[in-house]
């Protein structure tokens, strides 16, 4: 029986790291060698010589036309519930985007945009660039005349905008040449999607252009063992695709019809979304950019920040959405969109759980005592299988030096022997005898192990968790303790959970068995809080469920003990009346 409990341990175990290595996030990839690393086109970027542009779409008039431009710069600024974002008539491009709802690491809004010099601003989101004009990219330079809901606007604007309450912006540009630019943003309070509208005509004819996301998502940058790296999104025929940074800078991400295009980190996105039965080319361009010319670089920081541009292009208006904000379930289910990384197998758990991780999070106010509450529900569930399980160790410890004498009996024989037939043959009907299962205590262990991963997949993807604090030390649930106490206080219940269990374990097993806690606290020291919490608690529960099954098979025992002995004892009483009687 101990082997077989090992056993159970070690595939546990086993199976963890299988998991961990082959579904968990990706770290980084290493970046291409220096000489092979493509920079992202400058505005000034000569077109693309893969382009084929009619010779009537970059013909330059013989009149010029009558030009429109805002004489200085200026801005726009949008405030909502969820986010404070500022425009730029330079460009008609989206500057900075704070996030009221989610903080960065110094407890401010968080930035959603990378910021610092004019390397980092090169692009920016909603940037035109127009791959057949002789400048392909004036359009980002350009000083746009700005209306608000249809009247211009000469100076800085500031619109705040109540929940559902909507508002347009429009950014205006013509050129002596005879091209014309219209760029729309509605906005509306509440939301994290904007409309867009993007139009540049000359001649009466929509020119080919591309609308731009970049660089990257997030002005802080954190990439670990639990948190994947940036990423590169394609929505295409219906399947959302991520692409890393080595496969942008390869050409290989890259769609001739798709519906949505962006960027991706462990906990945001920025995407642009066709509107319902619209389709474009799209593409992922990878561009590093030196630590030194970001505005908050890691203290360890060296070499380049690996990020990604997307490009989303059209040869007609183009009508999409633009989505800057977390990656949540509902929002981007919303967007047709589907980037949180559940795991294929596993989502059929991960979806109820993380719905009944936020019904509990509704009741208790707490994301630390919602994943308690759930432990705890999920127990319930698992509350007969584990009980099962209780009982098949039980009634093996009870039959362990049973197991050991037929063993014993057949000791140094060959497994080649015939005789071993005979010892498995005692072995099945000693099983019999006592209704034990040899694979009884382990079946059921391992049948709960789905529930753990999938518990793991969703508490290292759920921006819920991000920052959500549990109490005291505990700040945030999607990092490591930071003074391991909750790793301790797991290691410890496992090893009280060992000792209920009362192995028959000798040696070097026994010396195993002992280390399994040492070795799950070292796995479980640096992951996320939450996850640590989760386990922990499961394992108090089972503490509990498992000290409640003992007392029930102690008082069965000892009431079926009770029961032989009283029976014995009406036989011995029956058999010395009964022998008077035969003697006469």
């Amino acid at each position: 029986m101990e082997r077989r409990v090992l056993l159970a341990f070690l595939l546990s175990f086993f199976v963890f790291l299988l998991f961990v290595r082959f579904f968990g996030p990706e770290s980084a990839p290493p970046a291409p060698p220096a000489d092979e690393t493509p920079v992202a086109a400058s505005p000034a970027s000569p077109p693309a010589p893969d382009v084929p542009v009619p010779a009537a779409e970059v013909a330059v008039p013989e009149t010029p036309t009558e030009t429109r431009e805002a004489e200085r710069e200026q801005t726009v600024a949008v405030e909502t519930s969820r986010y404070v974002a500022e425009f730029s008539n330079r460009g008609g491009r989206l500057l900075r985007l704070r996030l009221l709802e989610h903080t960065d690491s110094l407890g401010a809004p968080l930035e959603a945009l990378p910021q610092g010099d004019d390397l980092v601003n090169s692009v920016r989101p909603l940037d035109v660039v127009l791959p057949g004009d002789p400048a392909p990219a004036r359009l980002t330079t350009a000083l746009h005349e700005v209306a608000v809901d249809g009247r211009i606007r000469t100076g800085p604007v500031r619109l705040e905008l109540r929940d559902g309450e909507a508002r347009e912006i429009e950014f205006r540009w013509a050129s002596a040449d005879g091209l014309e630019v219209s760029k729309t943003v509605r906005v509306q309070g509440g939301d994290y999607r904007m409309g867009v509208s993007v139009s540049a005509i000359r001649g009466g004819a929509e020119q080919l252009k591309e609308v731009l996301f970049g660089p990257g998502i997030e002005n802080e940058s954190s990439v670990g063992r639990y948190q994947g790296a940036e990423q590169g999104v394609i929505e295409s025929g219906g399947e959302s695709r991520l692409f890393s940074f080595a496969e942008a800078a390869g050409g290989e991400a890259a769609s001739l019809s798709a519906q949505a295009v962006g960027v991706s980190s462990h906990y945001f996105a920025g995407l642009l979304v066709a509107d319902p039965g619209q389709r474009y080319e799209a593409r992922l361009e990878a561009l590093a950019i030196p630590w030194e010319s970001f505005e908050i670089p890691p203290a360890d920081a060296s070499g380049s920040r690996d990020l990604l541009v997307a490009h989303l292009r059209s040869a007609g208006a183009s009508e999409f959405t633009l989505f800057t904000g977390p990656k949540q379930v509902e929002l981007l289910t919303e967007l047709g969109v589907d980037i949180v990384e559940f795991g294929a197998w596993l989502r059929f758990l991960v979806v109820p759980i993380r719905q009944g991780l936020l019904w509990a999070y509704d009741v208790m106010g707490n994301y630390g005592w919602a994943i308690v509450l759930v432990t705890i529900l999920i127990s319930l569930l698992l509350a007969p299988l584990k009980h099962y399980s209780y009982v098949s160790i039980r009634r093996m410890q009870k039959i362990s030096p049973q197991v050991k004498r037929i063993q014993e009996k057949y000791k140094g024989m060959k497994p080649t022997d015939p005789k071993r037939g005979e010892m498995n043959q005692e072995m099945v009907a000693l099983y019999r005898e006592h209704n034990v299962s040899p694979i009884g205590g382990c079946l059921p262990m391992l049948l709960m192990i789905p529930f753990f991963f999938a518990f793991y997949r969703l508490l290292v993807v759920s921006v819920e968790l991000r920052h959500a604090p549990f109490v005291f030390w505990v700040q945030d649930l999607s990092r490591e303790d930071p003074y391991f106490i909750l790793p301790l206080l797991m290691g410890a219940s496992q090893l009280i959970m060992q000792k209920m269990t009362a192995t028959q374990a000798e040696g070097i097993q026994a010396k195993i068995m002992m280390f399994m806690p040492v070795v799950f606290v070292l796995i479980m020291a640096w992951a996320p809080s939450g996850l640590v919490l989760y386990w922990f608690a499961n394992n108090l529960i089972s503490m509990g469920q498992q000290a409640v099954t003992s007392r029930i098979m102690d008082r069965r025992e000892a009431e079926a003990g009770a029961l032989e002995v009283a029976g014995k004892g009406k036989r011995n009483k029956g058999g010395s009346r009964r022998k008077p009687t035969a003697g006469r």
